[in-house]
C-alpha cells in the first residue's frame, strides 16, 4: 500500500512504544511524524525483557542483527526463595524459546533498544521525527484531525496516536482518564560488575519474599547488571524516578537470606518509581485518534510485559491502518477491538503473578512446594499463551 501525498499519522511520544509504531506503519507505507515532547529523544530506565511475542516483531521491523549485536539471550528465568535462599524452579529461555516459539526471548539495556528504534527510523524516508514538541489538544479537521503544542503550534495529520506514556496529556484530553498510584514501588539499579554481582550470569535471576521480590540480569553483552525490587510503601515521587534511601531498601528484605542481602548490597545508586496502574478503559479510540502503550493500558511489572503490550500494540494498529487507510477511525475500532481481551489477559495473568511472587507463611510454603514439584517443561508450557501470540495481519 503506497499513501505518497497523503498527510502522515501523527504519533505523539518518541520512546519504545511510538518508535515501534512509527516503524510498523511505514513499513505499511504510511507516512509517519513522530512528535517527542522533550527535546531530544531518550528512555529512562535500565533493563527490558523482551519475550519472543516482542522480539519477533522488532525482528521483523529489520531489528534482528542489532538484537543479536546489543541484547543476551538468557538461558533460563531461575527462581529462588528469598528467606531461604533455596532454588524453586527455572524457566528454561536460550535455545529452547527459539525452537518452541521460533524468536529469542532477549533482555537488553532499554537506552540500546531505543537507539535501535531511533536509529532505524532516522533512517526511514516515511517518519518524520520532530523533539521539543508538547501536544496539548487536538481536535477533528476535515477527514483528518489538528493537533495542538503548548507553544501555540498547530500540526495536522491523517490521524493521532497518543504513545505518550502512563502519564499521558492525551489520555487526559480525550478521555479524562489519569492513573493512581498501586500501593508499590520499583526500585532500580544497575552495576557494571557481572561476576561478583550475579548468582547466575546467563539467567533472570529472580527471588520471591513476603511483600516484595528482587530480580538481576546482565543486560547486554559483558554487562551491565540490572536489578530491580518490587516492594511496598509510600509513593515514591512522581515523574522519571528519584534517588532512593537503601536504609529503607533494605528494612523491606529484613530476614532474607545472606545470597540475596549481598546481591542488593552489591548495587549502588538505587532510584525509586512509584507503580502505577489504569482502571480497564472501554475505549482507547475517540474518531481519528486512539492510545496505544502505556497511555492505552498500565500493567504491573510481574509479566515484565509493559514494553511487549506496546510492540504488539504498534503491530496491530499497522496492520488495521493497512486494511482500511483512508478510514482511520474505522481502523482504531478495529485495532481497540483486537487488542483489548488480549491486554486484559496480561493484566490479569500480571496481577496474579504479582500474589504469587509475594506469598507469606502458609501460602509462601505451598507455593514453594508447587514450584519444586512442576516439571521445566510444564512451566514452559504454561507460558505458551503469552510467548506464542502472533500479531495476525
Amino acid at each position: 500500500m503506497s499513501t505518497a501525498g497523503a498527510r502522515p499519522v501523527l504519533i505523539a511520544g518518541g520512546g519504545i512504544g511510538g518508535l515501534s509504531a512509527a516503524l510498523a506503519l511505514a513499513a505499511r507505507g504510511v507516512g509517519v511524524h513522530v512528535l517527542e515532547a522533550e527535546r531530544e529523544f531518550s528512555e529512562s530506565g535500565a533493563g527490558i525483557q523482551i519475550g519472543p511475542n516482542g522480539s519477533r516483531i522488532l525482528i521483523g521491523l529489520g531489528l534482528g542483527d542489532a538484537l543479536e549485536a546489543g541484547a543476551v539471550r538468557p538461558e533460563a528465568v531461575i527462581l529462588r526463595d528469598g528467606l531461604s535462599g533455596r532454588r524453586l524452579a527455572s524457566v528454561p529461555l536460550g535455545r529452547e524459546a527459539l525452537a518452541r516459539y521460533g524468536a529469542p526471548y532477549y533482555v537488553a539495556e532499554r537506552r540500546v533498544l531505543h537507539r535501535m528504534l531511533l536509529d532505524a527510523a532516522s533512517r526511514s524516508p516515511q517518519i518524520q521525527l520532530s523533539t521539543g514538541i508538547r501536544l496539548t489538544a487536538c481536535r477533528e479537521q476535515g477527514r483528518g484531525i489538528a493537533a495542538g503544542s503548548d507553544d501555540g503550534r498547530e500540526i495536522e495529520g491523517r490521524a493521532l496516536v497518543a504513545a505518550d506514556g502512563v502519564h499521558s496529556r492525551l489520555r487526559s484530553i480525550l478521555f479524562g482518564r489519569a492513573p493512581v498510584f498501586s500501593g508499590r514501588n520499583a526500585w532500580r539499579a544497575t552495576a557494571a560488575d557481572a561476576k561478583s554481582l550475579a548468582a547466575s550470569g546467563d539467567a533472570v535471576n529472580l527471588w520471591l519474599g513476603p511483600d516484595a521480590h528482587m530480580l538481576h540480569y546482565r543486560c547486554g553483552p559483558g554487562g551491565p547488571v540490572n536489578a530491580v525490587a518490587i516492594v511496598g510503601g509510600e509513593a515514591a515521587s512522581p515523574g522519571w524516578g528519584t534517588r532512593g534511601d537503601t536504609g529503607e531498601l533494605a528494612r523491606h528484605f529484613s530476614g532474607w537470606a545472606d545470597e540475596p542481602l549481598r546481591i542488593l548490597a552489591g548495587f549502588k545508586d538505587w532510584m525509586r518509581w512509584p507503580l502505577l496502574e489504569l482502571a480497564p478503559m472501554r475505549r482507547w479510540s475517540r474518531g481519528a485518534a486512539t492510545l496505544m502503550g502505556d497511555a492505552a493500558h498500565v500493567l504491573m511489572p510481574f509479566l515484565a510485559s509493559g514494553a511487549v503490550m506496546a510492540l504488539e500494540d504498534a503491530a496491530t494498529l499497522a496492520a488495521e491502518m493497512a486494511r482500511t487507510p483512508d478510514d482511520p477511525a474505522e481502523a482504531f475500532r478495529a485495532y481497540e477491538q483486537r487488542r483489548m481481551a488480549r491486554v486484559g489477559r496480561v493484566r490479569r495473568a500480571s496481577a496474579r503473578m504479582g500474589e504469587i511472587y509475594h506469598m507469606s507463611g502458609a501460602m509462601r510454603l505451598a507455593r514453594n512446594l508447587t514450584l519444586g514439584a512442576a516439571p521445566e517443561r510444564l512451566l514452559s508450557a504454561r507460558n505458551d499463551w503469552l510467548y506464542g501470540y502472533r500479531v495476525e495481519g
